[in-house]
């Protein structure tokens, strides 16, 4: 009873200072925010995928090995679903979760173009771009004269 009575106290108490703001209410339901953050992790896959893949090149990442680029756009997704779930929070959008999930998206995007830059830097030359070297042919010289055996069926 006494609990109820300090909380409609304290409520009161910030709507009547003027310099205090009451912290809304959440305008989406916990279960319904969650299944949109499982969608938008899905849709920040494919996302992340295609514009690393338009951005650092195919060839790229295809000398990637699989764990890299599965622990980057993994960590990178989820990252970004955490600082959009803590701005979906009620109160005010800057707060300690928001900034650290933010500061985690910033630093996998950064190691996801350091990382590229690695293999762009360390990718195996082609040997068959040679354009300006000249091409031989070999010519084999023809026989003098070509002994003809004779098979005679006695």
């Amino acid at each position: 009873m006494e609990q109820e009575q300090i909380g409609g106290s304290d409520e009161a108490a910030a709507a009547s200072a003027p310099g205090v703001e009451a912290a809304p209410a959440a305008p989406i339901a916990p279960h319904i925010l969650r299944v949109a953050l499982a969608i938008e992790y899905l849709l920040a896959l494919i996302a992340t995928t295609v514009v690393w893949e338009e951005i650092g090149g195919q060839g790229l990442l295809d000398l990637m090995p699989w764990y890299t680029k599965l622990g980057l756009i993994g960590g990178f997704c989820w990252a970004f679903v955490g600082f959009s779930g803590s701005l979906a929070r009620p109160g005010r959008w800057r707060t300690r979760r928001s900034v650290l999930w933010l500061c985690a998206t910033i630093v996998l995007a950064t190691a996801m173009g350091l990382v590229t830059y690695y293999y762009h830097l360390h990718e195996p030359t082609d040997d068959e771009n040679d354009e300006d070297a000249p091409t031989t042919a070999t010519v084999l010289p023809a026989p003098a004269h070509i002994h003809r055996v004779q098979i005679s069926h006695d």
